[in-house]
Protein backbone atom coordinates (compact mmCIF):
# COMPACT_ATOMS: atom_id res chain seq x y z
CA UNK A 1 0.00 0.00 0.00
CA UNK A 2 1.85 3.48 -0.93
CA UNK A 3 1.57 5.55 1.64
CA UNK A 4 2.06 9.29 0.84
CA UNK A 5 3.55 10.12 4.55
CA UNK A 6 6.10 7.27 4.31
CA UNK A 7 9.52 9.25 5.42
CA UNK A 8 11.84 7.55 3.35
CA UNK A 9 14.84 10.75 2.38
CA UNK A 10 14.98 10.60 -1.24
CA UNK A 11 18.04 12.90 -1.21
CA UNK A 12 16.17 15.45 0.70
CA UNK A 13 19.18 15.29 3.13
CA UNK A 14 21.91 15.45 0.02
CA UNK A 15 24.24 17.24 0.48
CA UNK A 16 25.20 20.19 -2.06
CA UNK A 17 28.17 18.35 -3.66
CA UNK A 18 24.84 15.88 -4.60
CA UNK A 19 26.12 13.18 -2.51
CA UNK A 20 23.01 11.59 -0.79
CA UNK A 21 25.33 8.78 0.61
CA UNK A 22 28.63 8.80 2.30
CA UNK A 23 31.22 8.34 -0.75
CA UNK A 24 33.72 4.91 -0.50
CA UNK A 25 36.76 7.12 -0.46
CA UNK A 26 35.03 9.91 2.27
CA UNK A 27 34.17 6.57 4.10
CA UNK A 28 37.62 5.21 4.03
CA UNK A 29 38.93 8.24 5.08
CA UNK A 30 36.57 9.39 8.34
CA UNK A 31 37.87 5.51 9.19
CA UNK A 32 41.41 6.49 9.26
CA UNK A 33 41.15 10.05 10.98
CA UNK A 34 38.81 7.59 13.78
CA UNK A 35 41.76 5.12 13.89
CA UNK A 36 44.10 7.87 13.92
CA UNK A 37 42.65 9.55 16.96
CA UNK A 38 41.75 6.73 18.61
CA UNK A 39 44.84 5.58 18.78
CA UNK A 40 46.36 8.80 19.31
CA UNK A 41 43.99 9.43 22.64
CA UNK A 42 45.74 6.21 24.08
CA UNK A 43 49.24 7.89 24.49
CA UNK A 44 47.62 11.32 25.26
CA UNK A 45 45.57 9.09 28.02
CA UNK A 46 49.05 7.50 29.54
CA UNK A 47 51.39 10.96 29.13
CA UNK A 48 48.46 12.55 31.48
CA UNK A 49 49.80 10.40 34.21
CA UNK A 50 53.21 11.93 33.90
CA UNK A 51 51.48 15.44 33.47
CA UNK A 52 52.54 15.78 29.97
CA UNK A 53 49.27 16.60 28.38
CA UNK A 54 49.18 18.92 25.26
CA UNK A 55 46.25 21.02 25.73
CA UNK A 56 46.26 22.51 22.47
CA UNK A 57 46.04 18.98 21.06
CA UNK A 58 43.09 18.00 23.23
CA UNK A 59 41.72 21.07 21.70
CA UNK A 60 42.19 20.16 18.37
CA UNK A 61 41.33 16.25 18.62
CA UNK A 62 37.61 17.96 19.52
CA UNK A 63 37.62 20.00 16.50
CA UNK A 64 38.58 17.14 14.56
CA UNK A 65 36.05 15.05 15.56
CA UNK A 66 33.07 17.71 15.41
CA UNK A 67 33.94 18.60 12.10
CA UNK A 68 33.40 15.49 11.30
CA UNK A 69 29.51 15.99 11.24
CA UNK A 70 29.80 17.48 7.86
CA UNK A 71 31.94 14.67 6.32
CA UNK A 72 29.74 15.10 3.03
CA UNK A 73 30.29 18.65 2.63
CA UNK A 74 33.96 18.06 2.43
CA UNK A 75 36.26 17.18 -0.84
CA UNK A 76 38.49 14.43 -0.39
CA UNK A 77 41.10 16.56 -0.25
CA UNK A 78 39.71 18.27 2.46
CA UNK A 79 39.34 15.25 4.68
CA UNK A 80 43.22 14.17 3.53
CA UNK A 81 44.09 16.85 5.22
CA UNK A 82 42.04 16.15 8.57
CA UNK A 83 43.29 12.38 7.93
CA UNK A 84 47.48 14.44 8.00
CA UNK A 85 46.52 16.21 11.01
CA UNK A 86 45.26 13.56 12.51
CA UNK A 87 48.51 11.46 12.09
CA UNK A 88 50.44 14.29 13.11
CA UNK A 89 48.67 13.86 16.57
CA UNK A 90 49.23 10.02 16.52
CA UNK A 91 52.80 10.08 15.23
CA UNK A 92 53.66 12.85 18.21
CA UNK A 93 51.86 11.59 21.15
CA UNK A 94 53.19 8.14 20.53
CA UNK A 95 56.97 9.25 20.18
CA UNK A 96 56.27 11.34 23.11
CA UNK A 97 54.97 9.11 25.68
CA UNK A 98 57.64 6.06 24.33
CA UNK A 99 60.68 8.83 25.19
CA UNK A 100 59.06 9.53 28.59
CA UNK A 101 58.85 5.83 29.46
CA UNK A 102 62.27 5.48 28.45
CA UNK A 103 63.54 8.80 30.59
CA UNK A 104 61.64 6.66 33.87
CA UNK A 105 62.91 3.32 32.74
CA UNK A 106 59.11 1.86 32.40
CA UNK A 107 57.50 -0.58 29.73
CA UNK A 108 55.68 1.94 27.28
CA UNK A 109 52.22 0.14 27.23
CA UNK A 110 51.85 0.16 23.28
CA UNK A 111 48.26 -0.64 21.38
CA UNK A 112 49.06 -3.00 18.24
CA UNK A 113 49.14 -1.15 14.80
CA UNK A 114 46.84 -2.22 12.70
CA UNK A 115 48.17 -1.04 9.24
CA UNK A 116 52.27 0.21 9.11
CA UNK A 117 52.71 3.28 7.48
CA UNK A 118 55.40 4.88 6.06
CA UNK A 119 56.59 7.97 5.52
CA UNK A 120 54.63 8.11 1.99
CA UNK A 121 51.64 9.58 3.17
CA UNK A 122 49.96 10.72 0.34
CA UNK A 123 46.38 11.05 -0.28
CA UNK A 124 45.54 7.82 -1.90
CA UNK A 125 47.50 5.95 0.13
CA UNK A 126 45.61 7.83 2.88
CA UNK A 127 42.68 6.16 1.45
CA UNK A 128 44.36 2.69 0.94
CA UNK A 129 45.12 2.72 4.62
CA UNK A 130 41.18 3.60 5.89
CA UNK A 131 40.34 0.86 3.30
CA UNK A 132 42.58 -1.56 5.04
CA UNK A 133 41.49 -0.77 8.49
CA UNK A 134 37.40 -1.18 7.52
CA UNK A 135 38.57 -4.74 5.75
CA UNK A 136 40.00 -5.42 9.50
CA UNK A 137 37.54 -4.24 11.71
CA UNK A 138 34.90 -5.46 9.84
CA UNK A 139 37.07 -9.34 10.11
CA UNK A 140 37.78 -8.82 13.59
CA UNK A 141 34.21 -7.06 15.58
CA UNK A 142 31.50 -9.04 15.69
CA UNK A 143 29.03 -7.38 13.46
CA UNK A 144 26.54 -6.09 16.43
CA UNK A 145 29.51 -4.33 17.88
CA UNK A 146 30.05 -2.45 14.79
CA UNK A 147 27.41 -0.96 14.44
CA UNK A 148 27.05 0.10 17.94
CA UNK A 149 30.69 1.65 17.80
CA UNK A 150 29.35 3.73 14.73
CA UNK A 151 26.57 4.99 16.98
CA UNK A 152 28.92 6.02 19.64
CA UNK A 153 30.46 7.79 16.90
CA UNK A 154 27.43 9.75 16.14
CA UNK A 155 27.17 10.57 19.53
CA UNK A 156 31.02 11.50 19.90
CA UNK A 157 30.61 13.80 17.44
CA UNK A 158 27.82 15.59 18.90
CA UNK A 159 29.63 15.52 22.21
CA UNK A 160 32.73 17.33 20.69
CA UNK A 161 30.51 20.00 18.68
CA UNK A 162 28.86 21.15 21.82
CA UNK A 163 32.25 21.40 23.15
CA UNK A 164 33.61 23.00 20.47
CA UNK A 165 30.65 25.88 20.32
CA UNK A 166 31.21 26.13 23.96
CA UNK A 167 35.12 27.01 24.11
CA UNK A 168 33.79 30.00 21.57
CA UNK A 169 31.62 31.43 24.67
CA UNK A 170 35.19 30.77 26.89
CA UNK A 171 33.41 28.39 29.16
CA UNK A 172 36.24 25.80 30.92
CA UNK A 173 35.64 22.59 29.96
CA UNK A 174 39.05 20.90 31.55
CA UNK A 175 37.19 17.51 33.18
CA UNK A 176 34.57 17.38 29.74
CA UNK A 177 37.78 17.11 27.78
CA UNK A 178 39.41 14.54 29.77
CA UNK A 179 36.49 12.31 29.86
CA UNK A 180 36.25 12.39 26.12
CA UNK A 181 39.66 11.54 25.28
CA UNK A 182 39.53 8.46 27.89
CA UNK A 183 36.21 7.63 26.23
CA UNK A 184 38.03 7.43 22.63
CA UNK A 185 41.50 5.69 24.04
CA UNK A 186 38.64 3.51 26.10
CA UNK A 187 37.54 2.43 21.97
CA UNK A 188 40.53 0.55 21.72
CA UNK A 189 40.01 -2.10 24.10
CA UNK A 190 35.93 -2.42 24.22
CA UNK A 191 35.34 -2.68 20.88
CA UNK A 192 34.16 -6.42 20.86
CA UNK A 193 32.53 -5.76 24.68
CA UNK A 194 28.33 -4.61 23.78
CA UNK A 195 27.88 -4.55 27.22
CA UNK A 196 30.72 -1.82 27.38
CA UNK A 197 29.97 0.05 24.30
CA UNK A 198 26.23 0.64 25.25
CA UNK A 199 27.28 1.75 28.46
CA UNK A 200 29.93 4.13 27.31
CA UNK A 201 27.58 5.30 24.83
CA UNK A 202 24.87 6.27 27.86
CA UNK A 203 27.93 7.54 29.45
CA UNK A 204 28.50 9.87 26.25
CA UNK A 205 25.13 10.90 25.75
CA UNK A 206 24.51 11.95 29.17
CA UNK A 207 27.28 14.22 29.15
CA UNK A 208 25.78 15.53 25.39
CA UNK A 209 22.46 16.45 27.44
CA UNK A 210 24.89 18.10 30.36
CA UNK A 211 26.56 20.20 26.98
CA UNK A 212 23.45 21.22 25.26
CA UNK A 213 22.26 23.17 29.01
CA UNK A 214 25.37 24.35 29.94
CA UNK A 215 25.19 26.32 26.20
CA UNK A 216 21.63 27.70 26.61
CA UNK A 217 22.50 28.41 30.11
CA UNK A 218 25.76 30.26 29.30
CA UNK A 219 23.53 32.20 26.24
CA UNK A 220 20.94 33.29 28.41
CA UNK A 221 23.49 34.29 31.02
CA UNK A 222 25.84 36.27 28.01
CA UNK A 223 23.32 38.04 25.83
CA UNK A 224 20.31 38.62 28.26
CA UNK A 225 16.54 37.34 28.24
CA UNK A 226 14.50 35.11 25.83
CA UNK A 227 11.46 36.52 24.74
CA UNK A 228 8.56 36.64 22.04
CA UNK A 229 10.11 38.98 18.69
CA UNK A 230 8.74 39.71 15.72
CA UNK A 231 11.40 39.19 13.83
CA UNK A 232 11.80 41.06 10.10
CA UNK A 233 12.29 38.58 6.82
CA UNK A 234 12.55 42.30 4.77
CA UNK A 235 15.59 43.43 3.44
CA UNK A 236 16.59 47.46 3.01
CA UNK A 237 19.06 49.32 0.82
CA UNK A 238 22.82 49.12 1.67
CA UNK A 239 25.75 47.46 2.27
CA UNK A 240 25.38 44.51 4.06
CA UNK A 241 27.18 41.25 5.89
CA UNK A 242 25.16 37.83 6.42
CA UNK A 243 25.99 36.42 9.72
CA UNK A 244 25.50 32.37 9.23
CA UNK A 245 25.53 28.99 11.98
CA UNK A 246 25.12 29.33 15.12
CA UNK A 247 28.16 30.87 16.85
CA UNK A 248 26.30 33.96 19.06
CA UNK A 249 30.12 35.43 20.58
CA UNK A 250 30.80 35.67 17.06
CA UNK A 251 27.59 37.64 15.51
CA UNK A 252 28.04 39.75 18.82
CA UNK A 253 31.20 40.63 18.32
CA UNK A 254 30.12 41.87 14.22
CA UNK A 255 28.01 44.02 15.30
CA UNK A 256 29.88 45.53 18.22
CA UNK A 257 32.53 46.67 15.21
CA UNK A 258 30.34 47.71 12.19
CA UNK A 259 27.77 49.64 14.72
CA UNK A 260 29.77 52.80 14.08
CA UNK A 261 29.79 51.71 9.72
CA UNK A 262 26.99 52.09 7.42
CA UNK A 263 26.94 48.15 6.94
CA UNK A 264 23.61 46.31 7.96
CA UNK A 265 23.67 43.14 9.64
CA UNK A 266 21.61 39.92 8.47
CA UNK A 267 21.19 36.70 10.76
CA UNK A 268 21.15 33.18 8.79
CA UNK A 269 20.19 29.41 10.03
CA UNK A 270 20.39 29.32 13.80
CA UNK A 271 21.61 32.54 14.66
CA UNK A 272 17.58 33.22 13.77
CA UNK A 273 17.16 33.25 17.74
CA UNK A 274 19.63 36.14 18.50
CA UNK A 275 16.54 38.34 17.34
CA UNK A 276 14.97 37.30 20.17
CA UNK A 277 18.08 37.53 23.08
CA UNK A 278 18.23 40.87 25.05
CA UNK A 279 21.96 42.13 24.16
CA UNK A 280 20.98 41.98 20.31
CA UNK A 281 18.70 44.43 20.23
CA UNK A 282 20.55 46.85 21.28
CA UNK A 283 22.05 47.06 17.51
CA UNK A 284 19.31 48.55 15.80
CA UNK A 285 21.66 47.63 12.74
CA UNK A 286 20.88 44.18 13.31
CA UNK A 287 18.04 44.52 10.43
CA UNK A 288 16.54 40.97 9.93
CA UNK A 289 17.04 37.64 9.04
CA UNK A 290 17.48 36.30 5.64
CA UNK A 291 16.71 33.33 3.59
CA UNK A 292 13.62 31.08 4.08
CA UNK A 293 15.15 28.24 5.95
CA UNK A 294 18.33 27.13 7.66
CA UNK A 295 19.33 24.67 5.15
CA UNK A 296 19.25 26.13 1.93
CA UNK A 297 22.67 27.46 2.44
CA UNK A 298 23.27 27.86 -1.59
CA UNK A 299 20.18 29.70 -2.77
CA UNK A 300 20.90 32.16 0.39
CA UNK A 301 24.24 32.73 0.02
CA UNK A 302 24.13 33.03 -3.68
CA UNK A 303 21.25 35.61 -4.02
CA UNK A 304 22.89 37.89 -0.82
CA UNK A 305 24.45 41.09 -2.27
CA UNK A 306 27.05 41.46 0.13
CA UNK A 307 29.72 39.60 2.29
CA UNK A 308 28.91 36.30 4.28
CA UNK A 309 30.74 35.41 7.55
CA UNK A 310 30.32 31.22 8.40
CA UNK A 311 31.16 30.81 11.87
CA UNK A 312 32.01 27.97 13.74
CA UNK A 313 30.55 25.01 12.78
CA UNK A 314 28.28 26.36 10.12
CA UNK A 315 27.05 23.89 7.73
CA UNK A 316 29.59 24.19 4.99
CA UNK A 317 28.06 23.26 1.33
CA UNK A 318 29.75 26.47 -0.06
CA UNK A 319 31.60 24.67 -2.88
CA UNK A 320 30.00 26.03 -5.66
CA UNK A 321 30.28 29.59 -5.04
CA UNK A 322 34.05 30.82 -5.42
CA UNK A 323 32.81 34.23 -5.30
CA UNK A 324 35.69 35.58 -3.00
CA UNK A 325 32.90 37.08 -0.87
CA UNK A 326 32.45 34.14 1.76
CA UNK A 327 34.72 34.10 4.88
CA UNK A 328 35.03 31.88 8.37
CA UNK A 329 37.12 31.21 11.00
CA UNK A 330 35.88 27.53 11.03
CA UNK A 331 38.50 24.18 11.91
CA UNK A 332 38.15 23.31 8.41
CA UNK A 333 37.28 25.81 6.20
CA UNK A 334 35.77 25.11 3.08
CA UNK A 335 36.67 25.10 -0.38
CA UNK A 336 36.50 28.70 -2.04
CA UNK A 337 36.09 30.21 1.51
CA UNK A 338 38.67 33.27 2.87
CA UNK A 339 40.10 32.36 6.34
CA UNK A 340 39.36 34.82 9.12
CA UNK A 341 42.42 34.85 10.81
CA UNK A 342 43.25 35.94 14.25
CA UNK A 343 39.73 36.74 14.17
CA UNK A 344 40.55 39.77 11.96
CA UNK A 345 37.17 40.49 10.65
CA UNK A 346 38.91 43.53 8.45
CA UNK A 347 38.81 41.63 5.06
CA UNK A 348 34.92 40.47 5.46
CA UNK A 349 34.16 44.27 6.34
CA UNK A 350 36.08 45.63 3.41
CA UNK A 351 34.63 43.28 1.10
CA UNK A 352 31.00 44.23 2.25
CA UNK A 353 32.01 47.73 1.91
CA UNK A 354 33.12 47.28 -1.66
CA UNK A 355 30.24 45.12 -2.65
CA UNK A 356 26.71 46.31 -4.37
CA UNK A 357 24.54 45.97 -1.04
CA UNK A 358 21.14 45.49 -1.72
CA UNK A 359 20.16 48.19 -4.61
CA UNK A 360 16.46 48.00 -3.36
CA UNK A 361 14.50 46.60 -0.47
CA UNK A 362 12.10 44.02 -0.08
CA UNK A 363 9.33 43.50 1.88
CA UNK A 364 8.74 39.84 3.28
CA UNK A 365 6.37 38.75 5.82
CA UNK A 366 7.46 38.83 9.74
CA UNK A 367 7.61 35.33 11.73
CA UNK A 368 6.85 35.38 15.54
CA UNK A 369 9.99 33.40 17.43
CA UNK A 370 10.93 32.60 20.61
CA UNK A 371 8.49 32.22 24.46
CA UNK A 372 8.26 34.28 27.52
CA UNK A 373 10.12 32.26 30.24
CA UNK A 374 7.46 33.32 32.60
CA UNK A 375 4.42 31.91 30.18
CA UNK A 376 6.60 28.22 30.03
CA UNK A 377 6.58 27.95 34.02
CA UNK A 378 3.25 28.45 34.06
CA UNK A 379 2.39 26.36 31.70
CA UNK A 380 4.43 23.26 33.04
CA UNK A 381 2.66 23.64 35.83
CA UNK A 382 -0.61 23.62 35.03
CA UNK A 383 0.26 20.59 32.81
CA UNK A 384 1.35 18.63 35.75
CA UNK A 385 -1.52 19.38 37.51
CA UNK A 386 -3.75 18.35 34.62
CA UNK A 387 -1.59 14.89 34.87
CA UNK A 388 -2.27 15.17 38.75
CA UNK A 389 -6.31 15.26 38.41
CA UNK A 390 -6.34 12.44 35.87
CA UNK A 391 -7.23 15.29 33.20
CA UNK A 392 -4.75 14.99 30.69
CA UNK A 393 -4.34 11.74 28.93
CA UNK A 394 -0.90 12.53 27.08
CA UNK A 395 1.41 14.97 26.31
CA UNK A 396 3.13 15.45 22.54
CA UNK A 397 6.59 16.93 22.66
CA UNK A 398 7.80 17.40 18.75
CA UNK A 399 10.83 18.39 18.26
CA UNK A 400 12.97 20.37 15.48
CA UNK A 401 11.60 20.96 11.42
CA UNK A 402 13.05 19.24 9.06
CA UNK A 403 11.87 22.13 6.20
CA UNK A 404 10.09 18.96 4.46
CA UNK A 405 7.09 19.21 2.63
CA UNK A 406 5.87 15.42 3.49
CA UNK A 407 6.48 16.23 7.28
CA UNK A 408 4.28 19.56 7.16
CA UNK A 409 1.78 17.32 5.73
CA UNK A 410 2.08 14.86 8.61
CA UNK A 411 2.09 17.29 11.51
CA UNK A 412 -1.11 18.94 9.86
CA UNK A 413 -2.93 15.89 9.92
CA UNK A 414 -1.64 15.00 13.27
CA UNK A 415 -1.94 18.40 15.13
CA UNK A 416 -5.84 18.21 13.87
CA UNK A 417 -6.30 14.81 15.56
CA UNK A 418 -5.13 15.72 18.68
CA UNK A 419 -7.79 15.29 21.39
CA UNK A 420 -9.12 17.76 24.30
CA UNK A 421 -7.53 15.51 26.32
CA UNK A 422 -4.68 15.51 25.04
CA UNK A 423 -1.62 18.44 24.59
CA UNK A 424 1.01 19.57 22.39
CA UNK A 425 4.25 21.23 22.66
CA UNK A 426 5.73 21.93 19.51
CA UNK A 427 9.09 23.64 18.69
CA UNK A 428 8.10 24.62 15.03
CA UNK A 429 4.86 23.05 13.69
CA UNK A 430 1.38 25.11 14.56
CA UNK A 431 -2.44 24.85 15.42
CA UNK A 432 -5.00 27.49 16.29
CA UNK A 433 -6.32 24.84 18.96
CA UNK A 434 -5.75 26.00 22.40
CA UNK A 435 -4.49 22.70 23.34
CA UNK A 436 -1.60 22.77 20.98
CA UNK A 437 1.66 25.31 21.88
CA UNK A 438 4.44 26.23 19.92
CA UNK A 439 7.69 27.28 21.06
CA UNK A 440 9.35 28.35 18.33
CA UNK A 441 13.01 28.19 18.79
CA UNK A 442 14.53 28.44 15.35
CA UNK A 443 15.87 24.45 15.63
CA UNK A 444 18.37 25.98 18.10
CA UNK A 445 18.97 22.60 20.02
CA UNK A 446 20.68 23.46 23.23
CA UNK A 447 17.40 25.67 24.08
CA UNK A 448 15.15 22.85 23.20
CA UNK A 449 17.08 20.84 26.35
CA UNK A 450 16.67 23.79 27.80
CA UNK A 451 12.62 23.91 27.49
CA UNK A 452 13.27 19.79 28.17
CA UNK A 453 14.82 20.24 31.52
CA UNK A 454 11.59 22.49 32.92
CA UNK A 455 9.16 19.95 31.39
CA UNK A 456 10.96 16.73 33.03
CA UNK A 457 11.85 18.28 36.11
CA UNK A 458 9.47 15.64 37.60
CA UNK A 459 9.96 12.25 36.38
CA UNK A 460 6.38 10.97 37.68
CA UNK A 461 4.19 11.31 34.31
CA UNK A 462 7.29 10.26 31.75
CA UNK A 463 5.28 7.18 30.96
CA UNK A 464 2.73 9.65 29.60
CA UNK A 465 5.02 11.36 27.51
CA UNK A 466 5.72 11.22 23.87
CA UNK A 467 8.61 12.15 21.89
CA UNK A 468 8.50 13.04 18.21
CA UNK A 469 11.54 13.41 16.15
CA UNK A 470 10.89 14.85 12.53
CA UNK A 471 14.73 15.29 11.96
CA UNK A 472 17.07 12.82 12.61
CA UNK A 473 21.14 14.08 13.05
CA UNK A 474 23.74 13.82 15.36
CA UNK A 475 21.91 15.73 18.24
CA UNK A 476 19.19 13.65 17.78
CA UNK A 477 20.53 10.18 17.99
CA UNK A 478 22.34 11.32 20.89
CA UNK A 479 18.81 13.22 22.91
CA UNK A 480 16.96 9.37 22.18
CA UNK A 481 20.08 7.54 24.29
CA UNK A 482 19.81 10.44 26.57
CA UNK A 483 16.28 10.24 27.33
CA UNK A 484 16.16 6.60 27.40
CA UNK A 485 18.78 6.65 30.01
CA UNK A 486 16.41 9.62 32.09
CA UNK A 487 13.61 6.85 31.98
CA UNK A 488 11.90 7.94 28.75
CA UNK A 489 10.31 5.21 26.03
CA UNK A 490 7.80 7.02 23.86
CA UNK A 491 9.59 7.71 20.89
CA UNK A 492 8.60 8.43 17.51
CA UNK A 493 11.34 9.10 14.72
CA UNK A 494 11.65 10.00 11.15
CA UNK A 495 13.87 7.86 8.52
CA UNK A 496 17.53 8.64 9.38
CA UNK A 497 19.25 9.93 6.18
CA UNK A 498 21.70 7.09 4.94
CA UNK A 499 24.68 9.90 5.12
CA UNK A 500 24.18 10.10 8.41
CA UNK A 501 23.70 6.84 10.30
CA UNK A 502 23.52 3.52 7.80
CA UNK A 503 20.14 1.72 7.47
CA UNK A 504 21.49 -1.33 8.91
CA UNK A 505 22.73 0.59 11.78
CA UNK A 506 19.96 2.75 12.17
CA UNK A 507 17.61 -0.35 12.43
CA UNK A 508 19.97 -1.88 15.77
CA UNK A 509 19.82 1.78 17.01
CA UNK A 510 15.44 1.58 17.08
CA UNK A 511 15.42 -2.00 18.27
CA UNK A 512 18.36 -1.04 21.20
CA UNK A 513 15.85 2.54 22.19
CA UNK A 514 12.55 0.99 21.04
CA UNK A 515 12.01 3.66 18.65
CA UNK A 516 8.71 3.73 16.69
CA UNK A 517 8.84 5.49 12.80
CA UNK A 518 6.40 8.01 12.16
CA UNK A 519 4.80 6.49 8.99
CA UNK A 520 0.78 7.47 9.18
CA UNK A 521 -0.44 10.40 11.15
CA UNK A 522 -3.65 8.40 11.62
CA UNK A 523 -2.20 5.25 12.45
CA UNK A 524 0.70 6.57 14.65
CA UNK A 525 -1.37 8.28 17.13
CA UNK A 526 -4.24 5.16 16.88
CA UNK A 527 -0.94 2.87 18.05
CA UNK A 528 -0.19 5.21 21.00
CA UNK A 529 -3.63 5.61 22.10
CA UNK A 530 -3.81 2.29 22.19
CA UNK A 531 -0.81 1.15 23.92
CA UNK A 532 -1.33 4.15 26.90
CA UNK A 533 -2.46 2.93 29.88
CA UNK A 534 -5.10 3.90 31.55
CA UNK A 535 -4.69 6.95 33.91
Amino acid sequence: MNNKFNYINNGENCSSRGNCTISPEAASLHELIMYLIIHGCHYINKLEKFNLVNYKITDEIIDIVASLIYINEYSDTQLYNIALKSYYIFTNSKARYVAECADNNLVAEHIPDLVSFDDNFSQPKAIKYGDLLARYLNASVLSENRKFIQILYIVLKSVCQNISNLFDMDVELNSEIRFVISSLSELNVIYNDKALLIDLLSSLADLDSKLKLKISDTLLRRFGNISEATVSHSTRRGKCILVSGSNFSELYEILKITKDSNIDIYTHSNLLLSHCLDAFKEFPHLIGHYGNNTENCIVDYGTFPGSILLTKNSKNNTEFLYRGRIFSNDYVTPIGVTKIENNNYKPLIESASMSVGFKKGRQKPDSLLGFNELHLNKLVEKLYARFEANKLSRLFIIGMNSFSEVQKEYFDVFLSNIKQDEFVISFYYKSEKSNIVTLDIANYVPLANYVLSKILADKKFISRIYFLFPTCDVSSVSAIISLKNFGAGNFYMTTCSSQIINPAVFDIFRVQYGINLLTNPAENLKNIRKNTSQF
